[in-house]
């Protein structure tokens, strides 16, 4: 049996060198007292640039961080990066983990403490993995953002909405804050799309929640529920405040522009509007709201009607 050889000769250590430098790889190696004893092509492009010395840890970061070189550093206060990376440098005798550059690239790194205490470091260029996951973060993330979203109004939809509700209904029940829910109904929808045809009635979906989303508050949420039909969440709000936001998002809203024939049509909305009360759940303070909107249609529409019976 052939054994291999434990300490390799002058041949092998130059193709080491070799093979180090040619490897695409960052490789360091600083001693005990962190001064660098080795560095390949690939690493002195990333910290070194022309640097003439001297070549310790810190004086290496202060002149990478000086000329545009190294690692990106948030704040910008390399003394702080020093200290945080000293006291962290030989606290395991090995780790890994990922860092990006001032240029843009990104690095995966394996540290390793060595028994005399010098320390090697190899860093592998993970900047197309980085990219990639970017861009399947984004994809994911528009693909999120469409299965929250009406396609129509850019509210949330009905699904999201109602979710939302949930939620809202759940905080309110922990925190006692108050939370009032509107359900909104765009008046006399019908004869809109019968008199001008269903183009015109998008136009004027698009028009109401634009309006919409300009007058509420920025912690409101409004989404579209179907057909003309809208659910606005007031958290932190109790019931004499939600009358007035949905009053104050009633007057004076502009009526929807049909550009091809500059026809201004009036668009107005009846609203019923409840605050949560005690173990509300969404079917309960939805039938409120529900009663409510069907009372200000009954009256002549353009109105806010209350919802206050109990839950059941």
């Amino acid at each position: 049996m052939t054994l291999f050889p434990f300490d390799p000769d002058d041949t092998a250590l130059r193709c080491l060198v070799e093979a180090l430098t040619e490897s695409g790889q960052a490789v360091s190696i600083f001693d005990s007292e962190d001064n660098l004893r080795y560095a390949n092509k690939t690493y002195q492009g990333m910290f070194l640039g022309d640097y003439d010395g001297p070549f310790t840890f810190t004086d290496i970061t202060r002149h990478a961080h000086r000329n545009g070189l190294g690692v990106r550093i948030d704040d910008g206060d390399v003394e702080a990066f020093i200290a945080r990376t000293l006291f962290r440098r030989r606290s395991v005798p090995r780790k890994s983990f990922e860092t990006d550059l001032v240029d843009g690239r990104w690095f995966w790194i394996e540290h390793t403490v060595l028994s005399n205490g010098w320390v090697l470091s190899v860093g592998a260029d993970i900047t197309a993995l980085k990219h990639n996951e970017k861009s399947l973060r984004q994809a994911h993330d528009a693909a999120l953002t469409a299965s929250r979203t009406d396609q129509l109004t850019g509210l949330s939809n009905r699904r999201h909405i109602l979710g939302l509700l949930d939620e809202k209904l759940a905080a309110n029940e922990s925190t006692g804050s108050g939370l009032c829910v509107a359900v909104l109904d765009i008046d006399h929808f019908k004869a809109i799309n019968d008199a001008h045809g269903h183009e015109a009635g998008d136009v004027v979906l698009e028009h109401f929640a634009r309006a919409c989303r300009e007058r509420v508050r920025t912690q409101d949420h409004l989404g579209r529920t179907g057909g003309e039909e809208f659910l606005l969440l007031l958290p932190e709000t109790r019931l004499d405040d939600g009358v007035r936001i949905i009053d104050r998002i009633r007057d004076g809203f502009p009526p929807a522009l049909l550009a091809h024939s500059k026809l201004e049509l009036p668009c107005t909305f009846s609203a019923g509007v409840t605050e949560a009360l005690p173990d509300d759940d969404r079917s309960s303070i939805l039938r409120r709201a529900d009663r409510a909107l069907y009372a200000a249609k009954a009256e002549g529409r353009n109105r806010t009607r209350v919802g206050l019976e109990g839950k059941h």
